[in-house]
């Protein structure tokens, strides 16, 4: 008899292409949930005017709980070596780190140049530009940080035609900043992000 199946260091097998989206897109829809609930964690303080999601911080165990999720899934269907995943872990973090940084960085820019001029709506106008391209940009940059985490065990994230795509999932998702900022409702952005993002490497993991 066979017990390959027992040792932790056995080399996994992907599931076919449904699965594997399909399951990574709940994860993603998880993590984005849990995202939202109250953190028990420190939160990082933004300046003043730059709090994009919340009245008061954003959340430290959003980027936690997203990227072990996406780790999660390298150990079960990638790789088993424990460092490659973790740094899987560290980048996507990384990735929900400097997302957050770019949204509020070209928030405060738009808000406090002269674009759209001085009429009356120009400063909502900035508002919600900076809400808008601050989440495409942001969402783009932490998609692409995500997905070269996911590259370092999943070769076939490499490809450019796969980090491609999960970086312009990330844009995409990302223009829901403004509605999750307008309504005050983090989860309008941390759950489609997370569950497109997700999939997208789901995808790119099938294809070949």
């Amino acid at each position: 008899m066979v017990w390959d199946f027992l040792k932790d260091d056995t080399q996994p097998r992907l599931p076919n292409r449904a699965r594997v989206v399909l399951t990574m897109a709940l994860v993603g829809i998880l993590t984005g949930l849990i995202s939202s609930l109250p953190s028990p964690l420190p939160s990082i303080r933004l300046e003043e005017d730059g709090l994009i999601l919340n009245a008061a911080s954003s959340p430290l165990h959003a980027g936690l709980a997203f990227a072990i999720g996406i780790a999660a899934c390298m150990w079960a269907w990638v790789s088993r070596e424990a460092s490659k995943c973790l740094l899987t872990a560290v980048l996507v973090f990384l990735g929900w780190l400097a997302a957050v940084n770019t949204a509020n960085d070209l928030y405060q820019f738009l808000i406090g140049s002269g674009a759209f001029g001085s009429e009356t709506g120009a400063k909502a106008t900035r508002e919600a530009s900076g809400l808008i391209i601050g989440g495409v940009v942001a969402g783009a940059v932490g998609a692409g940080l995500s997905a070269f985490g996911a590259g370092i065990p999943a070769a076939a994230i490499r490809r450019p035609q796969n980090w491609g795509l999960i970086v312009l999932a990330g844009a995409v998702a990302g223009i829901m900043l403004y509605p999750a900022a307008v309504l005050r409702m983090p989860h309008v952005m941390f759950v489609p992000w997370q569950a497109l993002v997700a999939a997208s490497i789901g995808f790119g993991l099938t294809r070949r």
